[in-house]
């Protein structure tokens, strides 16, 4: 996740060679009004070289209707009704991607997979229920904020600059830095790349599948026969939000 920093307000100097950051507002009642204004946008706009942060907590359902689920060995079946109290760049983020009927398919994938391994006794006391909704946060996570490449939209996307985009493996990638706080320095002429401050890794032609191992120890891997020849520069890299707890609206068991 990305570190949230705090908002700066401009910086002015009071005379030349002056080294003490001040703000002047003009006298009279339009320079006062002149000087608020231009106080007031300066507090809405982050400094150069800040990171955008997340946003949130936000809570909404994770599915638009209830999800019935066949327990272990068909003892039974369970009844879900659950939200995802999350936190986000934007907050209809989340509400784009669980209207995406991809999104919603593998939601529900994942829910069937979880609950049909459970019997009636693994969710229905105090200890086991909370460990369920994180087993289920877990597996919702990447389906509701999966890590994008550059001006992709979606995991699948290519970044249309460089031409950057996933390996094949990247099912198997554990990366979930915030998007706004991490990028990929690409120098195709050369065939280098750098994640982050982290090494330059080099490449051979036809790469397809190259990982890339982040400073935490998560892993990231891309395919590499698409990029425009010309690209040297970077291309942001991350995820848009994440979800920070799965809570019960309705839960049945029968």
């Amino acid at each position: 996740m990305a570190d949230e920093k705090d908002d700066k307000a401009g910086d002015g100097e009071a005379g030349s060679g002056s080294s003490k950051k001040t703000m002047v507002i003009a006298s009279g009642g339009g320079g006062l009004l002149l000087g608020l204004a231009f106080l007031f946008a300066m507090m809405g706009v982050p400094g150069d070289g800040e990171e955008k942060a997340f946003m949130g907590p936000f809570v909404a359902p994770l599915t638009a209707e209830k999800v019935q689920v066949n327990l272990l060995g068909g003892k039974g079946y369970l009844i879900l009704d659950l939200n995802v109290v999350y936190q986000a760049y934007e907050e209809s983020y989340f509400t784009e991607r669980s209207l995406d009927p991809l999104t919603i398919a593998e939601i529900r994938d994942a829910l069937v997979t979880l609950a049909s391994a459970k019997s009636k006794d693994d969710i229905s006391d105090k200890v086991s229920k909370p460990i369920f909704m994180e087993e289920i946060r877990v597996a919702v996570e990447p389906l509701l904020f999966p890590v994008l490449i550059g001006d992709g939209t979606k995991v699948q996307d290519a970044d249309s600059k460089s031409g950057l985009a996933f390996g094949h493996s990247s099912y198997m990638a554990s990366f979930r830095g915030a998007y706004e706080g991490h990028v990929i320095h690409l120098d195709v002429d050369h065939k280098t790349l750098r994640l982050d401050d982290g090494p330059e890794i080099e490449w051979e032609a036809g790469e397809d599948n190259l990982e890339v191992v982040a400073m935490d120890g998560t892993t990231l891997f891309f395919d590499l026969t698409h990029l425009d020849p010309s690209f040297d520069g970077e291309v942001k890299i991350g995820v848009m939000g994440h979800p920070t707890r799965v809570l019960l609206k309705e839960i049945l068991t029968q």
